[in-house]
């Protein structure tokens, strides 16, 4: 964040600007996507997608949290855009991904300290079988190779690998075209650039899965639910419809029986989803479901199957966790935008 938005930010907090939008901003709703939780900050390959938030960073989230807004689980918030309700003023709510096992050690101690309830989605292949996610066997992979260089067979692509910023340029890059590949593709390229790069079976403790008997404390701590992220964390836009299918169905089943209660909230993996899919995870009975979005959820203006979601930085201060959550951040970057691009050209009778 510049120091010119973060002075911005601290202005409209000491003018009380933010609060003002936060009594006002109506049906608007920040659901809140976290991943991992560290013991300290994270840099490199690891965490160039900013996936891990360190505890110092959550928890200063979590206090303004606790203290601006009503936090509610989000099975409570699909109750209420299911029966077509008011939302209650100053809600908000909390979402992990994936099943890190530092959702446990390092996210629940704090959620418990604050009374922040939160719904923990997990891929049931990571807690039942312990594999790792793909993503992050990617990531462990280029942080950890050796080579200068690699080069792309089937594009004839090389990528330089000699710093830290060409690491991460080429693991995004690559990591974007393993996503769009159908799965009898994905595994055999992804294993054989594992290969090349060296990777070994070990991945830093950052990338560990919650144990079962984990899963199982936090559901019956009464204050985190258990959500389904699929079985195999794959973008179920890119499966044949039966195949998506059973991903949503049994993946519903499985965390239900490794949480011990019934599952009601579904994440679709990567946010990628379309009406086709949407409608098999109503289909499967869950209640709501979220996706990504990256802005506040407009309750009632959209599907209770596509809640949308955003992410705070780990570098935020009270101020900018304020203007994030009233929405006066995705103003200035909306506003942001429009300078770069510029005016809208005139349209014949009428405005612009």
């Amino acid at each position: 964040m510049g120091m010119l938005a973060r002075t911005a930010y601290q202005a409209a907090h000491l003018l009380g600007v933010t609060a003002l939008m936060r009594a006002f901003q109506g049906p608007r709703v920040p659901v809140l996507m976290y991943h991992g939780v560290s013991s300290k900050r994270i840099g490199g390959v690891l965490n160039c997608e900013k996936k891990h938030v360190a505890a110092a960073d959550l928890e200063r989230h979590l206090r303004f949290l606790k203290s601006a807004y009503q936090v509610i689980p989000l099975s409570r918030y699909g109750a209420i855009l299911r029966g077509g309700g008011a939302v209650p003023r100053g809600v908000a709510v909390v979402t992990f991904d994936d099943g890190y096992e530092n959702n446990f050690s390092h996210a629940f101690p704090l959620l418990k300290k604050y009374g922040v309830p939160a719904t923990v989605f997990v891929t049931a292949d990571f807690i039942e079988k312990g594999e790792p996610l793909w993503v992050d066997r990617l990531a462990s992979a280029f942080a950890a190779t050796t080579l200068p260089a690699w080069a792309d067979s089937s594009s004839g692509t090389l990528y330089p690998l000699g710093d830290e910023a060409e690491k991460v340029a080429a693991y995004l890059k690559i990591k974007a075209d393993l996503k769009r590949l159908p799965p009898r593709d994905h595994a055999p390229a992804l294993e054989s650039l594992l290969k090349a790069l060296g990777a070994g079976p070990d991945l830093p403790r950052l990338f560990a899965p919650l144990r079962p008997e984990q899963v199982r404390e936090l559901a019956a701590s009464g204050l985190v639910e258990i959500g389904s992220h699929c079985c195999r964390h794959m973008a179920l836009t890119n499966l044949d419809p039966d195949e998506a299918r059973r991903e949503v169905t049994a993946s519903r089943e499985r965390v239900a029986a490794l949480s011990g209660r019934p599952v009601e909230c579904f994440s679709y993996p990567n946010g990628d989803t379309n009406p086709l899919v949407a409608g098999m995870v109503e289909a499967a009975g869950y209640s709501c479901a979220v996706a990504e979005g990256l802005g506040l959820d407009r309750a009632g203006k959209g599907s209770r199957f596509a809640v949308a979601r955003l992410a705070l930085k780990e570098d935020d201060d009270e101020a900018a966790v304020a203007a994030t959550l009233c929405g006066l951040r995705s103003l200035g970057m909306s506003a942001a935008r429009a300078a770069r691009i510029g005016p809208l050209p005139a349209v014949p009778g009428g405005g612009r």
